[in-house]
């Protein structure tokens, strides 16, 4: 199957629709990617095997040319996700061992392809002299969360936005921006 950067599509596969991943854009997410770096500061899911966990940096990087729908791939044909992962039984404080969900890769592409976007995006309008980012709907969604709709439209700091992302990677931010998995929002610049 052969990727196609113009749709943003891959097999089956339908890119987030970002609607400012302009080059701009995906230099600050390359300079976000190297301040993770500086900082020891990957989230690394526990769906991802010891060699998946080690590759990640270098596969964000490399996913700053593309997409979403093509780190996802990338994350299924270089067989980087787990077969199990430890996680706590319900109700309890004991761990057990989960099978690693189908949706895994899906999941963690969309989720930090999102965030590193949203890190960029905020770093890109700063350096523009811009404050502010919007929240939009970046995937059709037929059954959307109320939580999800009710952010659309509201404009946040910017500053707020990357200073939040950066000190919470990977786990839910205090702004709630962008929502969690498969929420289907993003950011995008005020006009």
């Amino acid at each position: 199957m052969q990727y196609n950067k113009q749709t943003n599509y891959f097999g089956g596969n339908m890119s987030l629709n970002f609607l400012d991943l302009d080059d701009n854009t995906r230099q600050h997410m390359a300079l976000e990617i190297q301040y993770d770096k500086e900082h020891t500061n990957f989230y690394c899911s526990n769906y991802l095997s010891d060699h998946g966990k080690t590759s990640w940096p270098s596969l964000l990087e490399e996913a700053v040319q593309y997409d979403d729908a093509w780190l996802e791939n990338e994350i299924q044909i270089r067989g980087l996700l787990a077969q199990f992962y430890t996680k706590r039984k319900p109700k309890s404080t004991e761990l057990m061992q989960a099978r690693v969900p189908i949706t895994a890769a899906q999941t963690l592409a969309e989720g930090e392809f999102s965030r590193l976007y949203a890190r960029g995006l905020c770093s890109a309008v700063l350096s523009e002299g811009g404050s502010v980012v919007e929240a939009y709907r970046a995937r059709v969604s037929t059954n959307p969360r109320a939580e999800s709709e009710a952010i659309i439209g509201k404009q946040f700091s910017a500053h707020a936005v990357l200073n939040d992302l950066r000190s919470n990677p990977g786990v839910d931010s205090a702004l709630g921006v962008p929502p969690g998995p498969n929420s289907g929002i993003s950011l995008k610049r005020v006009k």
